[in-house]
C-alpha cells in the first residue's frame, strides 16, 4: 500500500512540475505577445504624433524649397511588359512601376523610427510633383485590390513616391525600310508646370529595370534594350525637363 502511495505521489509531483513548466512557456508566450502589442500599439502612436505634428501647418500647394532652389526628383522605372505594339495606330503599351524620390525639408522628424511606410491615403495631404507622360495617348493607375501606390518618409525628409501604371503611348514607328527597319518608342516625362529653374528630374543611378521579357506581347517585333536620357525642350510656357527613356527599340520580324 506504501509502494502504491509513493508511486502516486510521484506521479503527481511529476505532473505538477509538468504543469509548472507549461504555465511558465505559456506565461512567456503571454508575455512576449503582449510585449509585441505594447510594442505596436507604442509605434502606432509615435507614427501617428509624429504624421500630426509634421501635418499641423504643412501648405501641400508649395513645393520644398520654393524661392531658394529647385526642387530635385529623383526617379527610376521598373519595366512590368511591354507590348503590344501597334503599327497601324502607331502607339505601343507599357505596365511600368514608376518611382519618384525628393527631398521635403518640412517633413523631417527627430524619432527612433526612421521610416514611415504609409498608403495612398496619405499622398493628398503632402505636396508630389506634377509629373505628366507627354505623348501617352491614355493612362490608367492600378487600383486592385486598393490603389497601387506606396509612400515612405524618412527622418531626414526623403520623400519616395511609387505607383503602378500602365500607359499607351504614341510610337512613330518609321517602315520606309520594311521588313529590316528597327525603331525607338520613347516615353517622355516631364513636370506639368514648372519649369527647370523650380523643379528638375534626375535619373537615378541604375534607374531602368525590366521584368521577365518572355511574357511580353510584342508578336511580330524583337526587344533589343533600354536606355534613358535627357533633353531640355521648350513649350509655350517655359523651359521643362523633358526625360526621354527608349523603352522599345526593336528589328520587325520577317517571315517569307
Amino acid at each position: 500500500m506504501l509502494t502504491k502511495l509513493l508511486a502516486a505521489f510521484l506521479l503527481l509531483s511529476v505532473f505538477q512540475a509538468c504543469s509548472r513548466k507549461i504555465d511558465d512557456g505559456e506565461d512567456e508566450d503571454r508575455t512576449v505577445n503582449q510585449t509585441w502589442v505594447l510594442t505596436s500599439k507604442m509605434q502606432d502612436r509615435d507614427a501617428t504624433k509624429i504624421l500630426n505634428h509634421l501635418l499641423k501647418e504643412y501648405d501641400k500647394k508649395l513645393r520644398p524649397d520654393i524661392g531658394m532652389k529647385p526642387t530635385v526628383i529623383d526617379v527610376d522605372i521598373y519595366v512590368n511588359s511591354i507590348g503590344p505594339v501597334s503599327s497601324i495606330n502607331m502607339e505601343y503599351t507599357i505596365d511600368i512601376f514608376f518611382a519618384q524620390t525628393w527631398i521635403d525639408s518640412r517633413l523631417r522628424f527627430n524619432s527612433t523610427m526612421k521610416i514611415i511606410t504609409l498608403n495612398s491615403n496619405m499622398v493628398g495631404f503632402i505636396w508630389i510633383p506634377d509629373t505628366i507622360f507627354r505623348n501617352s495617348k491614355k493612362a490608367d493607375a492600378h487600383w486592385i485590390t486598393t490603389p497601387n501606390q506606396l509612400l515612405r518618409i524618412w527622418n531626414d525628409g526623403k520623400i519616395l513616391y511609387t505607383l503602378r501604371l500602365t500607359i499607351i503611348a504614341e510610337c512613330q514607328l518609321q517602315l520606309q525600310n520594311f521588313p529590316m527597319d528597327e525603331h525607338s518608342c520613347p516615353l517622355i516625362f516631364s513636370s506639368y508646370g514648372y519649369p527647370k529653374e523650380e523643379m528638375v528630374y534626375k535619373w537615378r543611378k541604375n534607374s531602368v529595370k525590366t521584368g521577365n521579357e518572355k511574357s511580353w506581347r510584342l508578336y511580330q517585333f524583337d526587344f533589343l534594350g533600354l536606355r534613358n536620357t535627357t533633353k531640355i525642350i521648350e513649350t509655350t510656357a517655359a523651359f521643362t525637363l523633358d526625360e526621354r527613356i527608349k523603352l522599345l527599340q526593336a528589328a520587325t520580324r520577317y517571315s517569307s
